[in-house]
């Protein structure tokens, strides 16, 4: 279903590349327009700045506050995008609200020395020849690119992912992420032994750690690699109820591990033992599933499937961008 809100910035020069995102330029700033949910949408615009800027970020508040109250906010003003947050009143207040935002923020970034961004999102090389949508740590929306760096970025990445769908392995993969999964239950039990607390983005690293070792050990990334990962996830919390035993005697007890582990695997399944580590496990298998939910967009596009569209929507997202030289040399 289209998102008619795009098809009125299309006059505009805005291209709607799905039903949630839509690009173009304002003023030779790279823009962004995210439909969150109902009348919300998050607006990126790329730059280049050092660093982080409270100061700029002030700047960027106030002017859109004095323009559009509260409907418009600053969310993160990052070295190499701004990401702003407006809330439409009506419908029929979309178009002038939205062109209001960005000729608000593009005025206030020039008035702060800070033009569009002029660098490649990729190899950093200066005039960059394309616009493209990123999604990735640092680089966020619509942004400058060379077309051949993202190409052959996109033969790499397809490359790989012909070279898992034949030589990939299923065996290795799952002694991966046994290790990853391992790693992951290393650190909750720190929190469960020491705090008697649980955390679920701590019990998020399970799966995400297991997913790590599974590609790291030349796992095949297919529908089946989340499957794996998930299992062994489950796993992790009988698991983990066991160890949190052993290590919770240990302390108290001042005994020796080779001890406390072969007391522990005796009396861990005898009813008075279950019957109080059963309704601790029953808590933290909702944790790991909540865990799971949490690392679920992560390890949804490791497989090589989410790879191959991922390389399809970044080369269909890309542009030219009108700030391009030709005239001028790249690095």
């Amino acid at each position: 279903m289209d998102n008619p809100f795009f098809a009125k910035l299309a006059p505009l020069g805005f291209t709607a590349l799905d039903q949630n995102n839509c690009v173009g330029v304002w003023h030779n700033y790279a823009v962004t327009l995210r439909h969150y949910s109902g009348s919300l949408y998050w607006i990126f615009v790329a730059i280049r700045i050092p660093a982080r800027s409270k100061e700029l970020k002030k700047s960027l508040k106030s002017a859109l506050q004095a323009r559009l109250g509260k409907r418009a906010a600053v969310a993160n003003v990052m070295p190499n995008f701004f990401q702003g947050q407006l809330r439409f009143n009506h419908v029929e207040n979309e178009l002038p609200e939205i062109t209001t935002f960005l000729d608000t923020v593009t005025a206030a970034l020039r008035e702060n020395g800070v033009g569009p961004a002029d660098t490649c999102a990729v190899t950093g090389a200066s005039n960059p020849d394309s616009l493209c949508l990123l999604d990735r740590p640092g680089f966020v929306g619509f942004q400058p690119v060379c077309a051949s760096a993202v190409r052959r970025e996109g033969y790499e990445t397809q490359a790989k992912v012909e070279e898992n769908e034949n030589n990939g392995s299923y065996l290795t993969g799952t002694i991966g992420a046994l290790l990853g999964m391992l790693v992951g239950v290393g650190v909750n039990l720190l929190t469960l032994v020491f705090l008697k607390r649980f955390y679920v983005m701590l019990f998020a690293l399970v799966p995400v750690a297991a997913m790590l070792g599974y590609k790291l050990f030349k796992g095949k990334t297919d529908k089946l690699s989340i499957v794996i990962v998930i299992v062994l996830s489950v796993i992790a919390v009988p698991l983990m109820e066991f160890l949190t035993l052993v290590f919770s005697v240990m302390r108290e007890y001042s005994a020796p591990f080779g001890e406390v582990l072969s007391w522990a695997a005796e009396v861990f399944f005898e009813p008075e033992v279950t019957k109080e580590s059963v309704p601790e496990m029953l808590k933290m298998l909702l944790f790991m599933a909540l865990g799971v939910f949490v690392a679920w967009s992560y390890m949804a596009r490791q497989t090589n499937s989410a790879q191959t569209k991922g390389v399809q929507a970044l080369l269909e997202s890309m542009r030219p961008n009108p700030n391009y030289t030709a005239s001028q040399t790249q690095q």
